[in-house]
């Protein structure tokens, strides 16, 4: 049996750690300014990595060998009546973005929809990054709130949107 979900989709195992980790630090608005880097490490994503749960994955998307993308779900909050919401998080290499790997991805988790679970989708985009805006408002997300200057640094102070999609 294979471990593929559909067209290179699969869920991630530890050995994807350092391949996450990069991606993430190639995508994070604040990994690009060293902030988010010294914080986020491969043992944080060793970390994610042993506590997913059947409900709660990491899904990768690989070509010819390498992880070239990868999204989560996780609870949205911590008291029961909240199970059906999950934040998700989404991330592709950019020299891969604009392929239509994000959207694979995302109709990947889609499928998997009903055997996970969840009702309602939630996603914190940072108000710059209009790709990503742009992306899960196609996906059929709409914005559900903003979160003023939430992620700060030294060198950076950023908006946060929260775009959701009920299904």
């Amino acid at each position: 049996m294979s471990c593929y979900l559909s067209r290179g989709i699969r869920r991630a195992v530890f050995d994807d750690a350092p391949a996450i980790l990069s991606i993430f630090q190639h995508c994070d608005l604040f990994a690009s300014t060293g902030y988010r880097q010294a914080n986020i490490s491969l043992i944080d994503v060793m970390d994610w990595l042993e506590n997913i749960t059947d409900r709660h994955p990491i899904l990768v998307l690989e070509e010819q060998g390498d992880v070239i993308a990868w999204c989560s779900i996780e609870p949205f909050y911590g008291l029961p009546a909240f199970d059906g919401a999950c934040e998700i998080s989404l991330y592709v290499l950019p020299n891969q973005q604009g392929k239509g790997i994000a959207t694979r991805l995302f109709h990947g988790l889609e499928t998997e929809r009903q055997r996970l679970g969840f009702t309602h989708l939630v996603a914190y985009i940072y108000l710059s990054n209009l790709a990503s805006q742009r992306f899960f408002k196609r996906q059929g997300f709409e914005q559900w709130g903003r979160l003023p200057n939430i992620a700060q640094n030294e060198q950076i102070k950023e908006d946060v949107l929260l775009l959701g999609k009920e299904f």
